[in-house]
């Protein structure tokens, strides 16, 4: 103990305590007994997952292959068994073991700090970046929303830059070590996005050093840093292989592989085509929540474009952010002009919250707010810094800020889509700002801790620098709140609905419909729509509402101005008091981390509040009450047929239905591809009802009259698990074999693509005597059994995939893919056993990668603990 040096562990003490205070007060309750945090989007996942977890208790481990959910695909990025690996402990660890949402927010702060250190920043101005990084506000929206992973692996990406810079600064043995610990525990997250993002951090931080280097002729640093840097990240990956190789090998087959392009559907504006397949996501599918070009300013002021929309309840109170209340400018119109009771007034505008938003992105949660502090402060070190960080910093946040515009920015962004490797597997552009979320708060520590050091004659007039810029960013702000007409309205919509309200007759409705179809309808129109009817056809008032909804939308950022300029101006005063040599140092360490928190928390708490909690097993029955249609299906004891929820809203984005149910639908942004084409061309709209019969769906799920439950259709006409044809059509590509399905009857007819013509053939004419049967249900292994006078083509309703093998009598045969995502098989004549088994060799093969590798990282750790303990006793005794 008398080694041990007080003074030097007290800051890293103290600074570990206000993470965690901070958290506590923020979340606090969490810490309730018996409760649970709603989360829109977990709540999907737990959807998504549930059948898995009832696999889990049954047998002891979590399938490969997943029923529930577009009548089956992998399991890779929903839920699935590693294997025990001590760095599950040490990412608890790293968490303090805290509960949700608390462990979100206190490792970051621990990463971001841990990287602080790695920068030789003061471990109390490193509290500043912490705070800063932590509670960005696009943290509390991932928390509120339940993208857990993607919150995780943000919050380890520091950690990570940390370990790499060490390398940069000489620091072989321990910056190697650093990388490969923080590289393992960021791809454990598993959200291959966020890695994408902190690899482009990464790559334009290396193109600045090696720059610098190769002028100084430090090559063989740059190489030895580079190659250490390489090998710890391999390891990381090799660690996560059982996460990642599965995931690379699915992709390819997944949408984000590339969907099929008939008819001018499906597509949209892609990266190319092969054989009709796009060879990733459609640019429209993947650029649909692109940043809006002035949206961006919204790192300072966050109501630029009216926020977006989020709602919490709990025990009958809820949360509206943001909420327009009786003194908005909605309410007071209705209440003036109108003659609307005030609380009916209010309730009016209220309901209206949710339109806000006027921003480019189809509708959001929030705005990504850095806090007006640490905006400033990245602005005053563009000034005061050197250029050892400062210009990778700007140019990383500037690629990541045109990234996040997606379409909006079309002449970069269209490019790096085509041709910068695996971009246009990712969809949501908006989430390249985690760039600057990541960056900001690093300029902010240098910056302050340069102001702090003193040793700059020209920091005053530094200062005054950064304070005309920003002034100006604040006089841009100023016309903007001015010249804004805060619209988000189709015009032509608009005109053509005047024109079919100006004369209301019975023929109205259908006017409406045509006009639905021509034209899209935004929030503004939805609007004015909306009330257009409720005052039979009155366009005054009707345009008087939006106006008035305009207006609040301007109050929102007028507010917005003033708060960013509050904090600003108290961020100067500190600063500028320091300099003048009129407070001391201790006075900024505190002040600079309290404006921040004082700054974003406020704001956080809109999304995450004791709204945000509810108790565990009400949340739970409040999300997935049965139905009467659910209990009436769920008596069914037949193991293996499907289910097609058409109660409400989309199908093929809802997950509830698959906590009960083998769906036809479901949620998943990964889907298969071949099944995503079916739901383009087949099941969207009005679903062709042999599509569905050979997908043995069973029962149909739908509102009863009064609309108040769903009701259970049983489909007479599903057909089963598995049957017999009586013949094969061959077509020629994708285009032919889905243009088939339109006309066909799946009981009589298998639709085959030419290239398994080799492995169905020989077959003998229909046998009516023929059987064959399901005997045997489980989620990776089905068993059946058949019987026929001739060869006979089979087809079983289970979803065609590369690593599902067949077995007949045990021996192992072709598979062909029917009818686009079905199985056949040609089956010999007499009786026979046929198992299907899910054998997925990149899943064994993963798991000795990743077990090798992690045994591997835990030998050097412990040999690197050995050395460092060595070292610190060399020096105590010299």
């Amino acid at each position: 103990m008398k080694n041990i040096n007080v003074k030097k562990i007290l800051p890293h003490v103290i600074a570990i305590v206000v993470f965690l205070l901070v958290a506590v007060i923020f979340c606090k309750p969490a810490l309730e007994q018996g409760v649970v945090m709603q989360q829109s989007d977990f709540t999907q996942a737990d959807a998504m997952k549930h059948q898995s977890v009832l696999y889990k208790e049954a047998h002891g481990t979590y399938p490969l292959w997943v029923t529930s959910m577009f009548g089956g695909m992998p399991a890779y990025n929903i839920i699935y068994e590693g294997f025990w690996s001590p760095f599950y402990y040490v990412d608890k660890a790293f968490q303090f073991w805290l509960p949700k949402p608390l462990n979100f927010f206190f490792l970051s702060c621990i990463c971001f700090y841990i990287l602080c250190m790695c920068l030789r920043i003061r471990p109390y101005v490193a509290i500043l970046g912490s705070l800063a990084f932590a509670y960005s506000t696009f943290s509390p929206i991932l928390a509120a929303a339940g993208h857990d992973t993607e919150l995780l692996a943000l919050a380890y990406a520091p950690a990570l830059l940390g370990g790499i810079i060490l390398l940069f600064n000489k620091r072989y043995i321990s910056g190697f070590i650093f990388t490969a610990l923080f590289a393992t525990l960021h791809l454990m997250q598993n959200h291959q996005q966020i890695s994408y993002y902190t690899l482009i951090i990464i790559a334009i931080m290396t193109i600045f050093f090696a720059v610098k280097w190769i002028k100084a002729k430090e090559s063989a640093h740059l190489l030895k840093a580079v190659s250490l840097a390489l090998g710890a990240a391999i390891i990381g990956a090799m660690i996560n292989a059982i996460l990642l190789l599965p995931v690379v090998d699915y992709a390819q087959y997944s949408k984000r592989g590339g969907v099929l392009v008939m008819d001018g559907k499906a597509g949209g504006k892609t990266t190319g085509t092969d054989k009709n397949k796009t060879t990733g996501l459609s640019r429209e599918y993947a650029f649909q929540w692109s940043y809006g070009r002035m949206e961006s300013l919204s790192l300072l002021f966050p109501g630029i474009t009216g926020y977006g929309s989020h709602f919490s309840q709990r025990d009958e109170e809820y949360s509206i952010f943001p909420k327009l209340s009786e003194t908005s400018n909605v309410s007071t119109y209705l209440q003036e002009k109108l003659n609307v009771p005030e609380d009916q007034a209010g309730n009016i505008a209220s309901n209206l919250s949710g339109s806000i938003y006027w921003g480019d992105k189809p509708f959001t949660t929030g705005s990504n707010y850095l806090g007006a502090s640490i905006c400033f402060l990245f602005i005053l070190g563009m000034f005061l810094l050197d250029n050892k960080h400062k210009w990778w910093i700007f140019t990383a946040s500037i690629v990541g800020i045109i990234m996040a515009m997606g379409k909006n920015m079309p002449l970069i962004n269209n490019f790096l889509f085509d041709y910068l490797p695996i971009y246009n597997k990712f969809r949501t552009p908006e989430m390249a700002l985690v760039i600057p979320q990541i960056l900001f708060p690093i300029l902010a520590v240098l910056t302050t801790q340069k102001i702090l050091d003193n040793d700059d004659p020209q920091t005053l007039k530094k200062l005054r620098l950064s304070i005309f810029t920003i002034a100006g960013i604040f006089v841009i702000a100023g016309l903007l709140y001015f010249t804004l007409d805060y619209s988000k309205e189709n015009k032509e919509r608009t005109a053509a609905v005047n024109a079919a309200f100006a004369m209301p007759d019975s023929t109205t409705n259908g006017k409406m419909q045509a006009i639905n179809q021509k034209f899209e309808l935004l929030v503004d129109n939805r609007v004015y729509e909306n009330f257009l009817q409720q005052s039979k056809g009155d366009t005054k008032v009707a345009r008087a509402v939006v106006t008035a909804l305009r207006k609040d939308r301007q109050s929102f950022l007028g507010n917005d101005i003033l708060h960013s300029l509050l904090f600003v101006a108290l961020t100067i005063l500190l600063i500028g008091l320091f300099v003048y040599k009129k407070i001391n140092s201790l006075i900024v360490l505190i002040g600079l981390p309290l404006l921040t928190v004082l700054d974003l928390l406020p704001f956080d708490a809109h999304y995450i509040n004791e709204k945000s909690f509810d108790n565990a097993e009400k949340y739970h029955a409040s999300e997935f009450p049965e139905s009467d249609a659910d209990k009436l299906i769920l008596k069914d004891r037949d193991p293996n047929f499907r289910v097609f929820n058409v109660a409400g809203g989309d199908p093929f984005q809802e997950a509830k239905t698959s906590y009960y149910h083998n769906s036809i639908g479901g949620y998943h942004p990964a889907k298969l591809g071949i099944y995503d084409d079916l739901i383009t061309y087949q099941l969207s709209g009005q679903p062709n009802f042999s599509v569905l019969n050979m997908l043995n769906t069973k029962y149909i799920i739908q509102p009863n009259q009064k609309g108040d439950n769903t009701i259970a259709q049983v489909n007479m006409q599903a057909l089963g698990n598995c049957w017999f044809v009586k013949g094969v059509k061959f077509v020629n590509g994708p285009v032919e074999e889905m243009k088939a399905l339109d006309n066909f009857n799946p009981k009589d007819t298998a639709v085959i693509d030419e290239t398994y013509k080799n492995i169905i053939s020989g077959y003998g004419p229909a046998d009516s005597t023929a059987s064959i049967k399901q005997t045997a249900f489980e989620n990776m292994a089905i068993k059946y059994e058949s019987n026929s006078n001739a060869a006979q083509v089979a087809v079983f309703s289970e979803i065609f995939y590369k690593d599902w093998n067949a077995y007949i009598d045990g021996k192992l045969t072709p598979v062909a893919k029917a009818n686009y995502v079905l199985r056949a098989l040609l089956v010999p004549a007499g009786k026979h056993s046929i198992d299907f088994k899910f054998e997925p060799k990149v899943y064994k093969t993963s798991y000795t990668i990743s077990l090798v590798a992690t045994w591997l990282l835990v030998i050097l750790l412990i040999v690197y603990a050995v050395y460092s303990f060595n070292q610190r006793n060399k020096q105590i005794e010299q």
